[in-house]
């Protein structure tokens, strides 16, 4: 019992490490995130004292026309903003969270392919079915984790397609504005 339990100690220490690594992560990922906010507030309020400010030397119809269309281009500009920062924010918290699970996946990974690799070599003879039908699941386990991967990849490309669109819509509202 002793032996199992000093041949799993490793295993149970790097996980530790790795829980505290990810933990660590996520506080940070919630500082960033505490930051970002509080910097949002202070904007906000400063744009809305402007837009009071702004609003009491209205005193014709064409100025508050003018007025709503250059806060709607501001607001278009700020939301356009602070997407781009959550989504920065986000997507550099989850590019360290998967590099760091990856990493941690492929080792543990590789560790149970060669576990698998090392019984079969073990295995009694006569047992070439069972054999081959354990190495056949394995391959199709290595090739569920490599589709994971490329349908996550594919996720972020769609999520960096759609923020660029959106600046580009932002772009394009502002260019009309101005012309």
């Amino acid at each position: 019992m002793q032996d199992q339990l000093k041949q799993i100690k490793p295993q149970v220490e790097e996980s530790i490490s790795q829980a505290m690594e990810v933990a660590n992560l996520t506080l940070a990922q919630v500082e960033r995130a505490a930051q970002l906010a509080v910097e949002q507030t202070k904007n906000n309020l400063e744009f809305t004292k402007k837009q009071l400010e702004l609003a009491q030397d209205l005193k014709d119809p064409q100025q508050a026309v003018q007025f709503i269309q250059s806060q709607l281009e501001a607001s278009t500009k700020h939301f356009a903003a602070v997407a781009e920062s959550t989504y920065e924010l986000n997507r550099s918290f989850f590019a360290d969270l998967s590099e760091r699970a990856e990493g941690y996946f492929d080792q543990k990974h590789a560790e149970v392919n060669k576990l698998i690799t090392d019984n079969l070599k073990k295995a009694p003879q006569g047992s070439d079915v069972a054999v081959a039908a354990i190495k056949e699941a394995v391959a199709v386990g290595n090739k569920a984790v490599a589709e994971a991967r490329k349908a996550a990849k594919q996720s972020v490309e769609a999520a960096e397609q759609t923020l660029a669109q959106l600046k580009s819509v932002t772009k394009t509202a502002t260019g009309r504005k101005s012309k």
